[in-house]
């Protein structure tokens, strides 16, 4: 019988990658071949994705769709190259005060820059966080002090891969090579501590899920801008905000929705004339009341003001009346009557005695005028002493002497005026003569223009000042008439006219109401009440004016409804992500994590939290479940920010280096020998490019490396960094304290006294000055090597009690060599200007002292 085989599927991240892809829905599987075919996602790709999308919604009318096969390109095949080498950074302008043509060459596995404070490694470490991968990148200041107009930032950046130069600029930062880089330093330390760090550096199948996250993202904001044009722009409670302060339509219009019926809609129409007349009224009213509560005092002493005017004018109102009245016009008629009567009488009693045919008019008003008249000024002429006339009187008219019948004729007008009929007469003339100035004397224009009363009423209660006036012209017209039947002493039929006071009684009840209102809490309850009537009328009016936008939305609302319907499951991705994430990755960072920390002696119990979101995977260090930060000490702050960073880097398929910037600052010497060794040992893996100022540090790592990288051509490189003037950041190459050994003969000096030979001006006088610094370490390693016989070296804590035998001193001698490394110095100090010598050093004396230094040294050796 023949055996079945079973063939067991293998996993790999690849594959299951592959297989969740074929789980997506159509649009979303369109999406994931596009990624794992190495495509870029464009905005075609993505407007494609989302018709697809809107045809699974039912929003769109289903297309023929292609069946989709996924890409067989490797899902780990990436831009990235495999063997990169970071070989030279040149010709670096713009980044702080860094000195301009300088080179730093880079070793393929060590390479260390000393310098002390102030020497200008941070401006080189600021140009590195700015173009790899740093967590704390700085912004590039030009020089302060230098008044010209800065040059832009930028620089050479030489990489190698497979024996090839690819050669790039700051401006190229974009680029993948630069990608494949990271920086460390003491700002970032913080960052691994205490913030919930993305895995910037894992396998690049994982990659896969961050760039989906982003696709699916721009198909939803796809959705959301048609939902956004759904809505015009707008949504509920955008609509609502059309209106001001609080409604019941403003509440209908913020919960506007895809239930909301046409019948709704039409609650709040039409807005009428009517409602226009009572908006406008309360508008009045809550202003009128409004301005009552903003100046109460003011208000209410310019009511009571009113009150005392109404008062007033009420008074004058019913002296009117009274003026006006049945009574009065029945005795004004008497009067009128009683003068005509008595005047009749009098003249009956002695005016017939005076008529002639000689003069007209006897008996008459004028007449008797005349008379009075006549008999006043007749007594001023005798100034009550006597009566005129007399016999030596003459005529008061024409002056002539009077007759004895004259005499007699005016004797008889005094007798006549003086009678009991004249008498009465006369006090009933007096009597209407009151009467009529009384009437004359009344005052009908009790509504002036530009009075308080007179405002307040046109204003508040037009209709009552109307009527008013209206009636005070009828009252103006009888008296006028009076003033004629007074005039004529004619009796006429005149009805009595009547202002209606009572008007004046609600008006007041106005006032008082108003007051109480102002007095107490009312006020602010009417207001409100006013508040709410006037802005449902307001509100009405708009929900009448935007009707069309209220109608469009509500019917935009059953297509958004729909829309909404759409699952983006990019939690689904997230932890899909997280899954496989662990799976191919986080536990080998954990293990890696775990063995730094063990080989930095950093083994202080931290725990190490994952999580996701969109599509990546981040990481939190927790140190009894609070950030380490809070917890140790700043140099063990350093050790595990550092285990972090390299156990991140060491799993990374596409990082071939790495940059620590004075990585063991705070750290005893201890641990700086510790992660001297790490470091070194790390550089066999990757690149490994420090900055240090610290000696210790430096002398730690060049041991280390004789050990680590033995047998390894231009394993360990060393170059100074150091301030040239107002500049800082002159490179000398392979040159620094841990290659003093080299020293041990003047070749150096006699290189750059060769090289000086050969060049003029500016760079000869550079050369000239390595010259004499490479003399000057000559010197250095004189005094170490070979007058001290090398038995106690700097920076070395091993004492070699067998070369004590190989010591050479003599005092004369040694005196000689701190003359002349002093001599050197000052010259190197002084910047070739130097006032012993008082001119610029030249070859030949840099030659001379070369010479100097070869016979001093075989007199010590002789010794």
């Amino acid at each position: 019988m023949e055996q079945e085989t079973t063939i067991e599927k293998i996993e790999t991240l690849e594959s299951e990658i592959r297989d969740y892809a074929n789980t997506l829905p159509y649009w979303g599987k369109y999406l994931a071949n596009q990624i794992l075919s190495g495509h870029e996602v464009t905005d075609d790709n993505i407007t494609s994705a989302y018709s697809f999308l809107l045809e699974d919604l039912h929003l769109k009318e289903k297309s023929d769709r292609p069946e989709i096969t996924l890409g067989t390109r490797s899902i780990n095949a990436t831009d990235y190259k495999s063997n990169l080498l970071f070989s030279k950074l040149e010709n670096v302008e713009g980044v702080n005060a860094l000195v301009e043509n300088q080179t730093i060459d880079f070793s393929k596995n060590l390479t260390v820059i000393y310098g002390t404070n102030g020497s200008g490694k941070s401006g080189y470490v600021r140009l590195l966080k700015q173009v790899f991968y740093s967590k704390s990148p700085e912004t590039i200041l030009s020089n302060v002090y230098n008044e010209n107009e800065p040059k832009p930032i930028n620089a050479k950046f030489t990489f190698k891969s497979n024996n090839d130069e690819i050669s790039l600029t700051f401006s190229d930062k974009d680029k993948s090579e630069f990608k494949q880089f990271a920086v460390f330093d003491g700002k970032s330390v913080l960052k691994h501590l205490e913030n919930k760090n993305e895995f910037e550096f894992r396998p690049a199948g994982l990659n896969f899920f961050a760039d989906y996250i982003e696709a699916i993202k721009r198909v939803e904001e796809k959705l959301n801008a048609d939902i956004q044009k759904k809505q015009l722009g707008n949504t509920a409670t955008d609509l609502a905000d059309l209106f001001d302060n609080d409604s019941e339509i403003k509440v209908f219009v913020r919960n506007l929705n895809a239930e909301t019926t046409s019948d709704d809609l039409q609650k709040y129409i039409p807005f009428s004339d009517e409602d226009k007349a009572r908006k406008e009224s309360l508008q009045k009213q809550y202003d009128e009341l409004l301005l009552a509560s903003k100046g109460k005092e003011k208000e209410i002493k310019k009511l009571e003001n009113l009150k005392i005017l109404l008062s007033q004018n009420k008074e004058a109102i019913e002296k009117l009346n009274l003026a006006f009245a049945a009574e009065t016009i029945t005795k004004l008629q008497a009067t009128i009557t009683d003068c005509i009567s008595k005047e009749l009488a009098a003249k009956q009693e002695g005016v017939d005695n005076f008529k002639t045919d000689l003069i007209q008019g006897i008996g008459s008003d004028e007449w008797k005028n005349f008379i009075l008249s006549a008999d006043k000024f007749a007594k001023m002429q005798k100034n009550g002493q006597s009566v005129y006339p007399t016999d030596s009187d003459h005529c008061l008219l024409c002056h002539q002497p009077l007759s004895d019948d004259a005499q007699k004729l005016i004797s008889s007008y005094w007798i006549f005026i003086n009678s009991v009929a004249e008498q009465n007469a006369k006090q009933a003339q007096e009597k209407l003569e009151k009467v009529r100035r009384y009437y004359e004397g009344l005052n009908f224009d009790l509504f002036p223009q530009n009075n308080t009363l007179t405002d307040w009423l046109t204003e508040q209660h037009p209709e009552e000042l109307k009527l008013l006036k209206q009636k005070l012209n009828e009252q103006k017209s009888l008296s006028e008439n009076i003033l004629s039947d007074i005039q004529n002493k004619t009796v006429n039929i005149r009805q009595p006219i009547n202002v209606d006071v009572e008007r004046y009684n609600a008006l007041n009840e106005v006032i008082d109401a108003k007051l109480n209102n102002l007095q107490s809490d009312e006020q602010s309850k009417a207001l409100e009440t006013l508040r709410k009537e006037k802005t449902f009328l307001e509100h009405k009016e708009k929900f009448n004016i935007h009707f069309l936008k209220f109608e469009t939305y509500v019917t935009s609302q059953i297509w958004i409804k729909k829309a909404q319907r759409a699952d983006f499951a990019k939690h689904n991705v997230t932890n899909k992500e997280k899954a496989l994430s662990n799976k191919y990755f986080n536990q080998k960072y954990i293990d890696g994590f775990n063995d730094e920390c063990m080989k930095l002696n950093g083994n202080f119990g931290i725990e190490i939290n994952h999580t996701g979101s969109g599509g990546k995977s981040y990481r939190q260090l927790k140190l009894k479940g609070k950030n380490p930060n809070l917890v140790l000490s700043e140099g063990e702050q350093k050790v595990i920010a550092i285990a972090d960073f390299l156990a991140e880097i060491q799993l990374s398929e596409i990082n071939k280096g790495v940059i620590f910037d004075d990585p063991v600052t705070s750290l005893d010497n201890e641990r700086k020998k510790i992660i001297a060794d790490r470091l070194v040992y790390y550089s066999k893996i990757k690149q490994v490019i420090i900055f240090s100022h610290d000696l210790v540090f430096l002398y730690h790592l060049k041991n280390a490396s004789k050990k680590g990288l033995a047998g390894i051509t231009n394993s360990f490189i060393c170059h100074t960094i150091e301030k040239e003037g107002d500049f800082c950041g002159k490179i000398l190459l392979n040159n620094s304290p841990t290659n003093e050994g080299q020293y041990n003969d003047p070749q150096k000096a006699k290189e750059w006294l060769n090289r000086s030979r050969t060049v003029s001006g500016e760079t000869q006088i550079d050369y000239i000055k390595s010259g004499f610094a490479a003399l000057r370490s000559s010197y250095e390693a004189l005094a170490i090597f070979t007058i001290l016989g090398g038995v106690v070296q700097r920076f070395d804590p091993q004492i070699r009690f067998g070369r004590l035998k190989d010591v050479k001193y003599n005092k004369e001698l040694a005196e000689t060599v701190i003359e002349r490394h002093g001599e050197i110095s000052d010259l190197i100090e002084g910047h070739l200007a130097s006032d012993e010598y008082g001119a610029t050093p030249t070859t030949n004396q840099l030659e001379k002292m070369i010479d100097e230094f070869i016979e001093l040294k075989d007199k010590i050796k002789s010794l």
